[in-house]
Order: structure tokens, then sequence, then C-alpha cells
């Protein structure tokens, strides 16, 4: 009985460290992908940054540039001016 127990003890013990040395294998694996993707993902998230501000500044310019033009059709020209004055 004693050597069935020391049997038992040895083969659970055995069973268990190779149980072990798996779930290091599969966690470290599991743990590059995961880091792999995380470099990723902060990449694009850096890139998503970068197009938000080139986009800002495309809005802004566009904002600009409409205020101008607004601003211009509210001028009167020469013409328009001398119109309005009398003088044709």
């Amino acid at each position: 009985m004693t050597n069935f127990r020391d049997s038992l003890k040895m083969k659970v013990s055995d069973l268990t460290e190779k149980l072990e040395e798996r779930m290091y294998q599969v966690y470290s694996h599991h743990s590059k992908i995961i880091q792999e993707r995380l470099q990723e993902f902060t990449q694009k998230m850096a890139k998503i940054n970068h197009l938000e501000m080139e986009l800002k500044q495309v809005c802004q310019t566009v904002e600009t540039v409409y205020k101008d033009l607004c601003v211009q059709s509210e001028v009167p020209t020469c013409e328009e001016q001398n119109y309005k004055d009398g003088e044709c």
C-alpha cells in the first residue's frame, strides 16, 4: 500500500509539473500575441491621433476660406458701388 501511495504521489507530482510547464508555455505564447497586438493598437491609435489633428487643420482652413469668401461677397465691387451712387 505504501508503494502504491508513493507511486501515485510521484505520478501526480510528475503530471502536475508537466501541466505547469504546459500552462507556462501557453501563457507565454498568449502573452507574446497580446503584446504584439497591443503594440499594433498603440501604433494605430497614434496614427489616428495624427490624422485627427490633420483633419482639424483642414477643417480650420476650409472654415477660414469660407469666411473669407463670405466677407468678400459682402464687400461691393467698384461697379456695384458706382451703380449704387448713381454713377452708371
